[in-house]
Formats: C-alpha cells, structure tokens, sequence
C-alpha cells in the first residue's frame, strides 16, 4: 500500500508540474522566418524578449535552417548584443552550443506542428520537469519523507526563479539537469557504468555552459575517490587504484570531441571557446560595430536588454570573466539586493540551509559534496563582472543552488513536519515565493539591474522600476507572454485573472502537500 501511495504522489507530482509549465511557456503559432524574428512581435514583445533567449535560439536557426553554425546577416542581427566575430569576421554565437543543440528535437517536432519556437521552448520545460522529479528522488534517497519530497520539488520549479527559466530559453535547467543526475548517481549506485555516466555528464556540461565545470568540480574529486581508494593503515595512509574504473574517464572523449569539432567549424579553432571572441554590440547594412570600437555602451531601451561593460583591448580569456574584488558586491547582489536579492525573489528556499544541517548528522560525505557545489557556484557568479545577469529575473546564476537548496528544504520539513510555528513560516513564505516568480514567468523577465536604472530614467522620462514590480506592471498594462494565454485564454480572461489561476494552482497545490504531510506525521509514532 506504501508503495502504491508513492507512485500515486509521483504521478500526481508530474501531471500537475506539466500542466502548470503549460500554461505558463511562452511563445506564439507559427515557423517564424529571419526577417520575422527581427520583429517587436518576435523580440521586445515576444517570445525573444531576453538576448540570453535569442542568442541560443539563433544557433538552432542557422544550423537547420541555413545549415550552418555562422550566421547570416539577419540572423546576427536578431541575436546581438550576444553576438561574436571571428577572425575572418564570420558571425558566431556567444555562447557554448549545448543548449542550442539539445533544443533541435523540440524545434523539428514544433515546426511538423507550426509552432517551431514554442517547440524548442518545451524542451527547456521538460528538463525543468525532469529536475523536478531528480529532487523527489534526491530528497527521498536522503531520507525525507515523500510529501516533504514533493513540496522540496514543488518549490524550487515555481517559488523560485527556476519557473521563470523554465518557459523561456536558457541553459539553466540544463545545467541543472546535470548537477542532479551527477547527485543521483552518486547516492543511487557505485558502480562502472554509473561512474562512466558521471564524466560523461561532466564533460557535456562545459559543452552546456563553460563555467559548469567549476561547480560539478566537487562531484567530480568525490568520483574520482572510486578510481583511487585511500586507507588509513597502521598509521600510514595508503592509496590503491581500481585499474578497470580508470576506463571510465574516456567517457569524457564524445562530449569533448564534439566541442572541439564545434569550435574549429564555428569559431576556426578547436580551441577557441566562443565567450573569448570579440563580442558584436550591433549589425548594420554597412559595417559591424564590436566591443572593441566604442568606449562606452548606452543602455539599449528598443530591445529592453542590458549590455555588459565595455571590454578592454586585452585578449579576452574563459578565466578573465571573474575577480576577487568582485566577491562582496557579488554577494550583495545575489542574497540581498533589491534587484536579484535571494531574500527578496526566493526568500523560502534559505529555509534548506536547517535541512543540509540535518543532513550532515546522517550522510557527511554527500552533504559536503551538495555544500561545496553550491559553494562554487555563488563565489563563481560572485567574482562575475556582471552578477546581475544582464536584464534578468532574480539571480539566475544561482538556480543551481536553488535546487540543492530545496533538497536540504525537504529534510527539514521531514523533521519539522509536527512544528505547527516552522509549518506556518514555510506557507507564509512558500505563498509569497510563488506570486512574485509566476509574475517573473507570466509577464516579463528583462528587467534592469538597479545601477542602470538612474540611466534608464534620464534617457526615458520616467520612473523605471526594477525588481519584480516591473514584471507585475507588464501583466497588467501589456498582458502574458503565455502561448496558453495569447492563443486561448486571453479570450475568456484578463492577463491579471489567468495569473491568479496560475499561481493558485501552484499555491493550493502546495498547501494540499502540506496539509498530507503534517497528517500523515500526526498519525504515527514519534
């Protein structure tokens, strides 16, 4: 019968997580060409509204529609300010290609359909459900209970910045996707073929976004612990390597050899990862303007996107992105700032840190490899020279940490299932969480850093908000970005009215798992 009631959780866990992606990923009908793209309807008011979104979205164009990894004028056009150059000035993605080519399956079947976008959109949805259940399980696997599982899950994929990157386009959910599945493996199985999996997962992560290999680096040096065994004997330590798991870590070769070959086809060399070449800050009929030619960038209002401070004459290199002097501005930004601040976006997700306390009593190593991952990536996106993350909603560097959080955050609720005061902290917070990201996912995500804002307003003449308030303005003056919403809904509904079913949804569900949990608590033992 226990049995039969987990699976029953389980199933009910994805039929509800789905449906909620649905109605809220974003796009519009129809196999957008290049000139369409490079339309408000495609961009500022579209789907595309994000150059984060466009930059990945022009590779998987180029690639199946002009059959090749360079991009054309037009569709260079679309994707700058996150564009690059080569040395033979061939237009080229700024970013790693993971993304770009994991989304193609959805693109193919979304176009059969007539909805290309919105069918590489739902992959990105599909991965953020994937992690959803990773965390289930993780939690699980770790001790919590399954409604605690469940209401861990369900809170990082809706009161946290992750729904918002979880109907858009970005790598985020990827990277993701592997951290997890690394964590998973590593609890679930000890053995080659698992092991195998891992540095291949390892590997296809730097394919997915560079700066990945910094934060699976703890889960790698606790895989690596199976190939070399160290023993503490008669005082000495002593080391033995298993000589077949070493024939794991080719599995590393197909990932590499893919991103070798994409860098010398795209970029000219197979070293040259694309985020070292010169970054194009617009296209025009007659000339090209880099980051090189200018001294200063204004702020781009047409296209509602942040671009990076200006980049020196210095050759740029994958380490020269991040500095020790960026580390407390950094931290600022992603835990307390109005404008991305943890304590502000996601304030229920530092209740986890209770959980990985508890979790470190009953399981040391793993706690401390989850505690290091997420250690790397806040001091990675910490020293970043822009931790904001361009025109963005939240942190969105850290989703990552979110979802390590939220495992820590069903310990806690296993242990603190019978404390009625920590049960109505967790509502209290878990009902604020998710109306401020389901404004994030419904309305807009471009929303400027607080240090532009003063900009913004003198170049506009008005009062520029920026934090979630701008994505509630957006709802209710210019409606849902929702494909749901603008093909069906928005029919029988206002953008306001669908968000608060959205949200509603989310929050009663939430309440539903809650109200088990504490009653299936009350029914046993302590």
């Amino acid at each position: 019968m226990k049995i039969f009631f987990e699976k029953l959780l389980f199933a009910i866990l994805v039929i509800i997580s789905t449906a909620i992606l649905l109605l809220g990923l974003r796009g519009l009908p129809g196999n957008p060409t290049a000139d369409d793209l490079n339309s408000l309807q495609w961009t500022r008011t579209g789907p595309f509204e994000s150059s984060n979104d466009r930059g990945r979205f022009a590779l998987t164009y180029s690639l199946l529609e002009d059959h090749s990894l360079q991009f054309s004028r037009d569709i260079a056009t679309f994707a700058t300010p996150d564009l690059a150059i080569t040395k033979d000035e061939k237009y080229v993605s700024l970013f790693a290609p993971g993304t770009s080519f994991l989304i193609i399956p959805g693109y193919l079947f979304g176009k059969i359909l007539g909805a290309s976008q919105v069918g590489a959109f739902a992959i990105v949805s599909i991965f953020a459900l994937m992690n959803t259940l990773l965390i289930y399980a993780i939690a699980k696997r770790l001790g919590a209970y399954p409604f605690a599982a469940a209401l861990g899950a369900l809170t990082f994929l809706f009161a946290t910045p992750a729904f918002t990157y979880a109907v858009s386009l970005s790598q985020h959910h990827f990277s993701v996707f592997v951290l997890l599945l690394n964590l998973y493996l590593l609890i679930r199985w000890k053995n080659w073929w698992s092991l195998s999996l891992i540095w291949f997962l390892c590997a296809l992560s730097i394919v997915i976004d560079n700066p990945n290999v910094f934060f699976l680096f703890p889960i790698g040096i606790y895989a690596l612990g199976h190939i070399v065994q160290l023993k503490k004997k008669e005082g000495d330590l002593q080391f033995s390597i298993r000589p077949v798991y070493i024939l794991t870590l080719s599995a590393i070769i197909i990932p590499l050899a893919f991103f070798a070959w994409f860098n010398q086809v795209s970029n000219g060399s197979s070293l040259q990862l694309s985020g070292t070449l010169k970054r194009v800050l617009s296209v025009s009929q007659n000339q090209t303007e880099t980051s090189t030619d200018v001294e200063k960038l204004s702020v781009n209002i047409p296209t509602g996107e942040n671009i990076e401070s200006i980049e020196s004459n210095k050759e740029k290199t994958s380490v020269g992105f991040f500095q020790t002097r960026n580390l407390w501005n950094g931290f600022y930004v992603h835990f307390i700032s109005a404008d991305r601040g943890i304590v502000w976006f996601t304030p229920i997700v530092l209740m986890g840190i209770f959980g990985l306390v508890f979790l470190f009593r009953s399981h040391e190593s793993i706690t401390a490899v989850i505690i290091a991952s997420m250690g790397a990536n806040v001091l990675l996106y910490s020293m970043w020279g822009d931790p904001w993350g361009g025109w963005a909603f939240g942190s969105r560097y850290l989703i990552p940490t979110y979802a390590l959080l939220c495992v820590g955050l069903a310990i806690s609720l296993t242990h603190w299932r019978k404390n009625i005061i920590f049960l109505t902290i967790f509502i209290a917070l878990f009902i604020y969480s998710v109306r401020i990201n389901a404004l994030g996912a419904l309305g807009t995500s471009t929303i400027p850093p607080q240090v532009e804002v003063l900009a913004l307003e003198k170049i506009t003449g008005q009062i520029q908000k920026y934090n979630f308030e701008r994505s509630r303005d957006y709802l209710y003056e210019q409606g849902s970005k929702s494909f749901v919403y603008q093909t069906i809904a928005r029919k029988s509904m206002t953008a306001p009215q669908y968000y608060a079913l959205v949200s509603s949804l989310i929050i009663a569900t939430g309440v539903i798992l809650l109200l088990a949990l504490w009653f299936v608590s009350s029914k046993k033992k302590v």
